[in-house]
C-alpha cells in the first residue's frame, strides 16, 4: 500500500505548527516575550530551528499569530455562549464573560492589560497602539454599544462614545485589579458578578427586554463578533 504523501503533508504541517504555537505559548508565560528565542522554541518542540522559520519568518510574526489566535478563541467562546442563550448578549453578561475568560487565560489577560512583563515589545505596536486595539477589541466594543443602543438594551442618556469608554475603563480596572483595596482573596466568579452588576446598573435600561428583542440583538452581537474574528484571521 502506498501512502498519499500529498494528502498527509498538510496534516503534518498543521500538527507541527500547532506544536510550535503551544510551545511558544508555554514559554511566553514562563519567561516573557523578550527572553524567548526561536532556538528554545525549536528545542522544546523537538524540531529544527529552520523548521520554525518555514512556518513563520520571524519570532515577532509567530507570536503575533499566537496572540491573534488566543483572542479569536476567546471571542469564539463568547459567541458559543450567546448561541446557547440570547440573554448572554446583554451588555452586563458580555462584559462579565470577557472578564471570566481573562481570569482563565493569562495570555488574553496580558493582552487586555498590556502586560509588558509577559508581552514585551508585543504590548504596543511600532505605531504606538496597544495590542488590544490592534486586535480590534475597541472597534468591536464600539460596535456592540451601537447594537445594544439600537435594540434598547442600553440607555441612551449618554453619548455612545462615553458608554464605550465606561465599559472599557471598568473592565480594564477589574482585570488589572484595584490598587487601594487588595482583591486577591475575592473569587473570580464573585468579581465577575460585581462587574456585571456595575455595568447593568450604570448602562442597561431598567425594563427587561422581551425575548424577541433579545434574540434579534443576539444575532447582531454574533454578527459583530464574527466580523471581528474574520478580520483577525485574514
Amino acid at each position: 500500500m502506498t501512502l498519499d504523501r500529498s494528502a498527509a503533508s498538510p496534516q503534518a504541517d498543521h500538527a507541527r505548527a500547532e506544536r510550535i504555537l503551544a510551545t511558544a505559548r508555554e514559554l511566553l508565560l514562563a519567561w516573557g516575550y523578550k527572553r524567548v528565542t526561536v532556538d528554545e522554541i525549536a528545542r522544546r518542540a523537538r524540531i529544527g530551528k529552520g523548521t520554525v522559520y518555514l512556518h513563520w519568518k520571524t519570532k515577532q510574526i509567530l507570536f503575533a499569530e499566537l496572540l491573534r489566535r488566543e483572542f479569536d478563541e476567546a471571542l469564539g467562546v463568547l459567541a458559543a455562549e450567546i448561541r446557547e442563550d440570547s440573554a448572554a448578549a446583554l451588555p452586563s453578561e458580555v462584559v462579565r464573560e470577557v472578564f471570566l475568560q481573562h481570569t482563565r487565560n493569562p495570555v488574553t489577560r496580558a493582552i487586555h492589560a498590556g502586560d509588558s512583563d509577559i508581552l514585551g515589545a508585543l504590548a504596543v505596536t511600532p505605531a504606538g497602539r496597544p495590542v488590544i486595539q490592534e486586535l480590534g477589541f475597541h472597534t468591536l466594543l464600539a460596535r456592540l454599544v451601537e447594537v445594544w443602543r439600537a435594540h434598547g438594551l442600553m440607555a441612551v442618556t449618554a453619548p455612545a462614545a462615553d458608554q464605550t469608554y465606561t465599559i472599557d475603563a471598568v473592565l480594564t480596572g477589574f482585570i488589572t485589579g484595584g490598587l487601594a483595596v487588595p482583591g486577591e482573596d475575592v473569587r473570580p466568579d464573585h468579581r465577575a458578578d460585581l462587574l456585571g452588576h456595575t455595568i447593568k446598573a450604570a448602562l442597561e435600561t431598567s425594563v427587561p427586554p422581551d425575548e424577541a428583542v433579545l434574540r434579534e440583538a443576539a444575532q447582531d452581537v454574533l454578527a459583530a463578533l464574527g466580523a471581528t474574528r474574520d478580520a483577525l484571521m485574514t
